[in-house]
């Protein structure tokens, strides 16, 4: 064990940071609130929930043209990932938490996301 042989395991913990919550982003985005919250919260939602924000927001038509394209790209891509099976996911997950098949499937999405655009 220790340092010596290399297991840093043992030195190393995860500590929520007082600043951000945990969400690990700085101030200037935590900022910025869609119907009351911040890209923190939202990527704590599942992928079936984060559909579910985007597709009830109640914009005006000044705002619905603003969002438009990025609510629609946004949309497809949660979709691509609810498609390949991985609904129940958070987009907050550390990538390094995910599994091989997760990390697969991720990839997928992504590659057909890129070859419709």
């Amino acid at each position: 064990g220790g340092i010596e042989s290399g297991n840093y395991d043992d030195y190393v913990t995860n500590i929520q940071c007082p600043s951000c919550d945990g969400y690990r982003l700085s101030p200037e985005p935590l900022s910025v609130f869609i119907s009351g919250k911040h890209i923190g919260q939202i990527t704590n939602f599942n992928i079936r929930e984060t559909q579910n924000f985007f597709a009830s927001l109640q914009l005006s038509q000044e705002e619905q043209k603003i969002v438009d394209k990025v609510q629609k790209n946004i949309g497809e891509r949660l979709e691509f990932l609810q498609g390949v099976g991985l609904g129940y996911m958070t987009l907050s997950r550390r990538a390094n938490t995910l599994s091989g098949g997760e990390a697969q499937r991720i990839r997928l999405a992504t590659q057909i996301g890129v070859k419709l655009e």
